[in-house]
């Protein structure tokens, strides 16, 4: 799949999208409430959420001539509303490459979206000053962004330093801002991982989980991830003994007869 994503900025985002979804649900599927809306196309989609002072369009479609099929379409039917407002709708990538400047969003986005059923509560004993040191690095990150502000990332590296296992890499510290999340923002984030490390060579990528993060062993298991082993009573947090979980994905068919 392919995402991509536009920020208008009005002082009357929730009349604009109930609007645009109310019109558009004259011709295909949508769906609405207070906050957010979605218009489904044969192509694609196209998720819409209010806020203050702006309201977000994130497009999922999976090739690149639908995903600008479906801007387009949003696009032209939105300004003709906008008679009296000078709406600028400029699409976007969803997700990015990391740059060294993204740091402090990072930090500041890891420090508000850990939670203990995510993670090791030791791992924040320590504050830390900087996002990227030496084995932290921007070239093996991606960051999602919405107008601008880091709301997502992931990032990935090989999971050994043996040429054996050069094929397989490993997902690593995927996180989503709480304001942003059923906003498809981890699978755009997902989709994107497994591009890059397809693109250097990967034929399979591996992750580990806590048992007791239940919402990211389910959105897992959407994208295609199945358990491949259980670690039992792995970890001891907050006086409890908590599983880890290993769960892979291959990003090519086996080769003929290959298991």
């Amino acid at each position: 799949m392919l995402y991509s994503t536009a920020r208008v900025v009005t002082d009357r985002p929730h009349r604009y999208l109930k609007q645009l979804v109310s019109h558009m649900g004259h011709k295909v599927p949508t769906e609405l409430d207070e906050e957010r809306g979605s218009v489904i196309f044969s192509l694609g989609r196209c998720l819409l959420v209010a806020s203050t002072a702006h309201f977000d369009m994130i497009v999922e479609a999976g090739a690149a001539d639908a995903a600008a099929a479906v801007e387009d379409t949003i696009t032209s039917h939105l300004l003709r509303f906008a008679t009296k407002d000078p709406l600028v709708v400029d699409w976007l990538p969803l997700v990015r490459p990391a740059t060294t400047e993204d740091d402090g969003a990072l930090l500041a986005l890891d420090r508000a979206a850990w939670t203990a059923g995510s993670g090791l509560p030791s791992t924040r004993v320590e504050e830390r000053t900087a996002y990227f040191n030496e084995r932290r690095k921007p070239e093996s990150h991606l960051v999602a962004a919405l107008g601008g502000q880091i709301v997502g990332a992931v990032s990935t590296h090989q999971t050994t330093p043996f040429p054996e296992g050069a094929h397989v890499f490993g997902l690593w510290n995927l996180v989503v801002a709480e304001p942003a999340r059923r906003m498809s923002i981890a699978s755009a984030l997902l989709t994107a991982a497994e591009r890059r490390v397809g693109a250097q060579g990967a034929k399979k990528i591996g992750l580990r989980v806590l048992a007791t993060n239940t919402g990211a062993l389910r959105l897992y298991e959407r994208h295609g991830y199945a358990v491949e082993g259980r670690h039992v009573d792995e970890f001891l947090i907050d006086g409890s003994y908590v599983d880890d979980i290993s769960m892979g994905k291959r990003l090519t068919s086996p080769a003929p007869g290959t298991v």
